[in-house]
């Protein structure tokens, strides 16, 4: 009897101690990590991206607008980048200057002879890519936004384009300077970062031949202040604190999944011109012919994949996202939230499917270890002459932010109104009430390191269990006080034992890491 329960115990201990060591080595190998992640792993509010600038007060993609969104709070500001003719990345929404320029009155039309109808995309336009800097510098920006009566346009015309270097400087000088002096009090995050969209790519690609992918990497690599700035091993997190945080200092985003896959290669090819080689080397991370780009390539800033309404809810979507090596997803708010036509005909179950699909969509996101963006917030109620605002189906910011935030635990936002965002998500979701009772769903995967440890110790508790079991058993057999089966012995008196309670409620910790 005794052999075979000491092989049974010998069994049960080797998986429990193969377990923990699966385990040790997986943590290990976690530490090893050395890049901020785009998804924060400790309490904190959601990420709040400067949308343009601090939008909804400067006119877009403005240096004023950039430190303004610095000032009242942002994780991020984010440029458009488009580039000129003579080589450098500007900062504008559009590839036509006449969007929101000057360009067609300047000097009673003195560029009026540049526009153009091009034969890629059959538009005319004020194509930036046709323009030297010089040029472009002699115009001034006003409010994208001007059918809204609630955006300030006492700033039209009178600032300039930025180049991406100017705002490099701009960040280095705030993080730098500026913060030291003034502190960040209660901001758990670090100092702020740039959150970059290479626009047109495959237009510019086509028109004029030109590689915006080329140009950005270009620039950073020539940029005196950048690789202090954006790729400096001390803003990676290899020594944080378990409650710390720090956003990566440079994050790219596309509607481009190709252009993506690009900068990822591109950056492996050249990282040694945006790293001090002998700082992060000997930090012993750092393995320079592997292939897991969050361990062996710490570099490589987090790619961001952005997409619109018409193709985040097909079947093609995740199947596509499967095969890109991004950090995230920067969805169109429109792929979260019930349609337009469901809310003006009133129909609950219609919205509150959607609300459910929504949940799901970010759950989804989440358990690809993706983080969750969506874009854009703004101030001014929806209505027929201002579309893109506050849907319909909120009656203030307030609401569609707590919607995000709390409903569907986004990861950040993009807000044109940096600090409505900031106050919002600083208040937390206790005192925000579920309105549905519907059960949140969603595919959640557990680490295999994790349910190894499960199993283990479950073999423990048995071992444990039958181990309690047989000394019992010796001990009361011994004194007596078990008979045969089905018998009693008329001499001993039946004592009854009295077992604790069962416990049978197991709390579940809700840490980051694991789920995947």
């Amino acid at each position: 009897m005794q052999r075979p329960f000491v092989a049974i115990m010998k069994v049960l201990l080797s998986i429990f101690m193969l377990s923990i060591q699966t385990v040790l080595s997986s943590d290990s190998t976690k530490k090893k990590i050395n890049r901020c992640p785009l998804r924060p792993k400790v309490d904190r509010p959601p990420l709040v991206l400067g949308h343009r600038g601090a939008s909804f007060h400067i006119p877009e993609h403005t240096l004023q607008g950039y430190r303004l969104a610095l000032e009242l709070g942002a994780d991020y500001i984010e440029p458009d980048l488009v580039p000129c003719k003579s080589g450098e990345l500007v900062a504008i929404h559009s590839v036509d200057l006449n969007i929101t320029t000057n360009i067609h009155t300047y000097k009673n039309g003195k560029f009026q002879d540049r526009a153009r109808k091009s034969t890629t995309n059959n538009e005319w336009g004020y194509y930036v890519h046709d323009f030297t800097f010089d040029e472009i510098q002699q115009l001034t920006v006003r409010q994208r936004v001007s059918d809204s009566g609630a955006r300030y346009d006492g700033y039209d015309y009178m600032f300039r384009i930025p180049s991406f270097s100017q705002i490099v400087d701009l960040l280095h000088d705030w993080n730098t300077r500026v913060l030291p002096l003034i502190g960040r009090p209660n901001k758990v995050g670090g100092v702020p970062g740039v959150y970059v969209e290479l626009k047109r790519a495959g237009f510019l690609q086509e028109d004029a031949n030109i590689s915006i992918a080329d140009l950005f990497i270009e620039e950073l690599a020539t940029h005196p202040l950048a690789s202090d700035l954006l790729f400096d091993h001390v803003t990676l997190c290899d020594n944080l604190r378990y409650d710390e945080y720090r956003v990566p200092p440079l994050v790219v985003q596309s509607f481009e999944s190709d252009v993506l896959e690009y900068l990822r290669d591109k950056f492996k090819e050249r990282w040694i011109e945006f790293v001090e080689e002998d700082e992060i080397l000997s930090s012993g991370v750092v393995d320079t012919i592997g292939e897991d780009d969050e361990i062996d390539h710490p570099w490589i800033p987090p790619l961001v994949l952005l997409v619109d309404s018409n193709y985040c809810q097909t079947e093609q979507f995740w199947y596509d996202v499967a095969k890109l090596h991004i950090s995230g997803i920067g969805p169109s708010k429109d792929c979260l939230l019930p349609s337009a036509k469901d809310v003006a005909s009133d129909n609950l179950s219609a919205i509150n499917r959607a609300k459910r699909e929504a949940r799901e969509w970010v759950l989804k996101a989440h358990s690809e270890r993706l983080a969750v963006h969506p874009w854009t917030v703004r101030l001014e109620l929806e209505s027929d002459v201002h579309v893109g605002g506050v849907p319909s189906i909120f009656s203030s910011v307030e609401e569609e932010l707590q919607y995000y935030f709390c409903g569907l635990n986004v990861d950040g936002v993009f807000s044109e109104n940096v600090a409505a965002a900031e106050i919002i998500g600083a208040r937390g979701c206790d005192d925000v009430k579920e309105t549905s009772t519907e059960t949140k769903t969603g595919s959640i995967c557990v680490e295999k390191s994790v349910w190894f440890l499960g199993l283990s110790m479950m073999a423990l508790g048995l071992l444990a269990g039958s181990t309690l079991t047989i000394v019992i058993s010796t001990a009361l057999t011994k004194r007596g006080y078990c008979g045969g089966i089905g018998g009693s012995n008329p001499n001993h008196t039946r004592v009854e034992l009295q077992l604790p309670e069962l416990d049978t409620t197991l709390e579940m910790e809700e840490e980051e890491d694991q789920i995947i």
